[in-house]
């Protein structure tokens, strides 16, 4: 029997049938780390078509930045450019807190993961301050040559 891992990078990830390391938000993967820590709708037709063609790596930019789940939801009010060029803060409304630190630092070891792997290629979930193309996240990934593509 052959297996579908492969070493990336020092690390083993399902490759499915692809050879292109891509990142792929986790909770696409029907893995409950949303903010709200419910189960989210596995996306399994975009899975198996994504599995042909690429390695998955999956990551979560705000448990990698250090936010627990459940967590607070917070929206940004403005873009991730502004976050990581101007100062705007991303304040947590049901508690008043800041954390924009753990969107920031989560941006940044999303960003070093993609470099470990070589993904030039993220799937991320569309609407989160994080992983949205306009969030944190795809924003630093798109300024480090990433192509970011938005998952409703």
């Amino acid at each position: 029997m052959v297996s579908n891992k492969r070493n990336c990078g020092g690390y083993l990830f399902d490759c499915g049938n692809g050879s292109e390391p891509v990142l792929i938000s986790v909770c696409l993967l029907g893995i409950p780390c949303r903010w709200h820590g419910r189960q989210p709708k596995k996306r399994d037709k975009l899975i198996e078509r994504l599995r042909k063609r690429y390695v998955l790596v999956p990551v979560c930019p705000e448990q990698l930045g250090g936010m627990a789940t459940p967590r607070t939801g917070e929206t940004l009010q403005g873009t991730g450019a502004q976050v990581l060029d101007e100062g705007l803060r991303i304040i947590a409304p049901e508690n008043g807190q800041d954390v924009t630190r753990f969107h920031v630092n989560g941006a940044k070891y999303t960003l070093e993961i993609a470099k470990i792997v070589g993904a030039h290629r993220a799937y991320l979930k569309g609407g989160s301050p994080s992983c949205d193309r306009e969030g944190v996240t795809g924003e630093l990934l798109k300024r480090n040559g990433i192509k970011v593509v938005r998952v409703p």
